[in-house]
């Protein structure tokens, strides 16, 4: 089951990156690829997201799509808008997220599970593992939401499997790629796991 409207997030609060579901490093060929996907996604005559969405939110979503297409995939309109982005991100200048995601590239390449009492082959990649292996890292969640273009709410609402508050699946499925990525793990194993264990826990009985 998708994500209700109450727990969805407004296409207004997304980043140019969210709305396609790409990295901020991603090249022309990527960013195009995605573009087309997300029309296909909330093509006109899909069921499933007039399921979701009303009309209206669906031709907000298209001219949402559009746009970030048409921004990133300027190289001088998407200078600009990572410029203009950056300076708002917590408040820090351009020169900082940079140097940070420098650091964070570094703690990357050393990547190691050794004293990690998770095991990502027997055990799913839930919100308190994926934090624990961040934190082994060594890697402040700001870093990874500078590096991802995530919010820390939303970040911080995967770790703590705020499931009712996450936002629509659609949306959901490239955080979790983009909070994979990030930490050097399979996009695909996050993703079905996570949402997998998210499902097992709506499952089970209430008892307020």
């Amino acid at each position: 089951m998708m994500a209700t409207r109450s727990s969805m997030k407004s296409i207004k609060d997304q980043t140019y990156y969210e709305i396609l579901e790409v990295s901020p490093t991603a090249k022309d060929k990527e960013i195009q690829r995605a573009y087309e996907h997300a029309k296909e996604t909330f093509h006109a005559d899909s069921l499933a997201v007039y399921s979701l969405f009303s009309e209206e939110e669906v031709k907000e979503i298209q001219s949402a799509i559009e746009e970030a297409y048409r921004v990133l995939i300027d190289e001088t309109l998407r200078r600009s808008y990572d410029h203009s982005h950056l300076q708002t991100v917590e408040g820090q200048p351009p020169e900082k997220p940079f140097e940070a995601q420098e650091v964070f590239r570094e703690k990357k390449t050393s990547l190691s599970f050794t004293g990690i009492s998770f095991n990502p082959d027997e055990e799913l990649y839930r919100g308190k593992t994926l934090k624990q292996i961040r934190e082994k890292i060594g890697v402040e969640l700001q870093v990874v939401s500078m590096e991802t273009k995530i919010s820390m709410k939303v970040l911080e609402r995967i770790e703590e499997e705020a499931f009712e508050n996450l936002p629509a699946l659609v949306y959901l499925k490239g955080f979790l790629k983009g909070y994979a990525q990030s930490l050097g793990l399979d996009p695909q194993k996050v993703i079905e796991e996570y949402l997998h264990s998210m499902e097992e826990t709506k499952k089970e009985p209430s008892f307020h």
